[in-house]
């Protein structure tokens, strides 16, 4: 086969867009943290969710796209499962799935979203630090100049708006479900109880959020601010404030920037998921404002 696997590897596989695989990328980083050797196959990362986390992974680290096709076909095959050479150790809750670390010994290939702080609270200041210099640098120059002002703003406050395929793909509509315009009003009546905010929105459909939600004086997020998505996330983790949306994309908004008080909250949806079935518990905060 194409492929090599040394004994006691871990191989983790990469997925989703750019928030799920932040959140795939912390927990490899906290598994390398801990001494395993971990390799990233990057198969899945193509079409309209390309590899976003590139930059934070050496080469050597990489799991060529060849030996990752190979990889999908034995598992599509049922070759790799709980009890072969290269054990399978999928997540089995949406959320902090403390069986995944009682599992993960010898040969194992990774496969979940991993969405909870949890999966990489031993490294939360290195995952800090390496995510904040890879999203500031998807960054324009007045991407960085607009960043600057909002970080000394202290009324700022970052409104976050998905819609995309929470709109358009059932499956995402029925799991997540799109959030109303009453928790934005909810949400900013609270922040604003204390006075006039400098509200900046972001969204995936700036014309909707223009035509639905935001105020006269608001201000929607530029196009010409980011050079890439990710450019986004690190504008709002520089608000003070940060409304964020049931998305792993605002979540890490909320995580980045500076920490949630009763001042300067991050708020986020009290319903997540939408599907009654998945669970968030693990994956917001206690200090975040739920509403």
């Amino acid at each position: 086969m194409p492929w090599l696997v040394r004994r006691d590897q871990v191989l983790l596989s990469l997925q989703g867009g750019l928030g799920n695989q932040l959140f795939e990328w912390a927990f490899a980083k906290a598994l390398s943290d801990a001494g395993r050797d971990v390799l990233f196959d990057h198969v899945r990362c193509r079409g309209d969710r390309p590899l976003a986390v590139g930059p934070l992974i050496p080469r050597e680290q990489r799991l060529s796209r060849a030996s990752g096709m190979v990889l999908a076909l034995a598992h599509k095959a049922g070759l790799i499962n709980d009890s072969s050479a290269l054990r399978l150790v999928r997540q089995r809750v949406s959320g902090f799935d403390t069986s995944v670390a009682e599992r993960l010994g010898g040969t194992s290939y990774l496969l979940g979203y991993f969405q909870s702080p949890h999966y990489f609270d031993g490294s939360a200041d290195a995952v800090r630090s390496e995510v904040t210099g890879l999203l500031r640098s998807m960054l324009s120059p007045s991407g960085l100049e607009l960043a600057r002002r909002l970080e000394n703003d202290e009324r700022s406050v970052a409104i976050h708006v998905r819609r995309g395929d929470y709109v358009s793909d059932r499956d995402a509509a029925v799991r997540h479900g799109v959030l109303g315009g009453d928790y934005y009003d909810r949400a900013l009546a609270h922040l604003e109880a204390g006075g006039p905010r400098t509200r900046v929105w972001f969204g995936d459909d700036p014309d909707w959020i223009r035509q639905n939600l935001a105020g006269a004086g608001d201000l929607i997020c530029p196009a010409d601010a980011a050079i890439a998505d990710g450019g986004e996330i690190a504008l709002m983790a520089a608000c003070a404030s940060r409304v964020i949306a049931n998305s792993s994309f605002s979540w890490w908004a909320g995580w980045l920037g500076r920490p949630s008080t009763a001042e300067h909250p991050v708020i986020a949806p009290l319903i997540w998921f939408a599907d009654g079935h998945s669970d968030a518990s693990d994956l917001v905060p206690a200090e975040w404002l739920r509403l």
